[in-house]
């Protein structure tokens, strides 16, 4: 696994802060935001794709080919592109596109693949530009098959952090019921057919829709990712660096999962969800998500 710019705080095995590393620059002691946003495009081709189907075009058409493949088919989603004119050409501050996760759910993909070792099943991004084609309203389907566990993910990305909850919250809300829960688990049964995927039994089994809902949710780990503008990292003393941040996003996500855990202690399959909260704070979420845009409109050049 290639975690090599960001540090994991494991505050419990349910609950995580990831943050961007911390090293000297030229411009003296921060965080290594470059060399982090080379790890993370080194997953857009598995992102894009999903992990089958990238290896099959690799074997089909070579790696460079591939990667020049997934960076346009991500550049050439229409809700990409007009983000990324907000971003690169606008002056403005105000955060239009608060709600548009694209860049959330790769950091969501990047996580639940180098910690976690949690392959994507399949790919959002690969169906989105079909007709009708979103492959899931799950942000993220990732099997971990060393542990038999699927991975059901959802992602934001945004300024508040108190926002970035509430919206997970309301996304367990909205998908962990019957009616939500069946027809997804039918939309990915049909897009693991499309994309000609071979699944273990345990994963045949939990797309069967004659297993029982507590046997499925028995088999699924559901990942809740938020990342968010921190005073933490906006504030954060040089001088005594080591001490005062990491016990500053402790505080700050400890909140925010309490927050989390009170509003959900509501819902009627609570004890039957095994909820995990992975948390990115920033220093600056317009900056992060420009870099972003810029690195991959630079990409089209490949």
């Amino acid at each position: 696994m290639s975690h090599n710019h960001t540090t994991n705080i494991e505050i419990s095995d349910n609950l995580h802060i990831y943050y961007i590393n911390f090293d000297l620059l030229d411009n003296g002691y921060g965080q290594v935001k470059d060399k982090f946003y080379n790890e993370l495009f080194d997953d857009i081709p598995a992102f894009a794709f999903g992990t089958d189907v990238m290896n099959h075009k690799i074997a089909e058409i070579g790696l460079v080919p591939t990667v020049r493949e997934a960076m346009k088919k991500i550049y050439s989603i229409k809700e990409i592109q007009e983000a990324s004119r907000e971003y690169l050409d606008s002056k403005s501050t105000e955060d239009k596109y608060i709600k548009r996760g694209e860049f959330g759910e790769l950091l969501l993909y990047h996580l639940l693949h180098e910690y976690f070792e949690a392959d994507a099943l399949i790919s959002k991004i690969y169906f989105k530009d079909s007709v009708g084609g979103v492959a899931h309203g799950f942000d993220a389907v990732h099997v971990d098959t060393s542990r038999q566990i699927l991975w059901l993910g959802e992602s934001k990305l945004y300024k508040n952090s108190s926002t970035a909850i509430n919206e997970l919250v309301n996304d367990v809300i909205n998908h962990f019921n019957i009616n939500f829960f069946d027809s997804e688990f039918q939309i990915i049964t049909n897009r693991v057919h499309d994309t000609k995927i071979n699944c273990d039994d345990y994963i045949i089994k939990l797309l069967n829709p004659e297993t029982k809902i507590l046997d499925k949710l028995a088999g699924i780990n559901v990942c809740l990712f938020a990342a968010f503008e921190s005073n933490s990292l906006l504030n954060f003393n040089k001088n005594n660096f080591e001490e005062t941040l990491e016990e500053t996003l402790m505080e700050e996500v400890r909140k925010l999962n309490d927050k989390m855990k009170n509003v959900l202690s509501e819902h009627p399959w609570i004890k039957h969800l095994n909820i995990y909260l992975l948390t990115f704070p920033l220093d600056n979420k317009r900056e992060f998500v420009s870099s972003l845009h810029q690195k991959l409109k630079g990409a089209q050049q490949i």
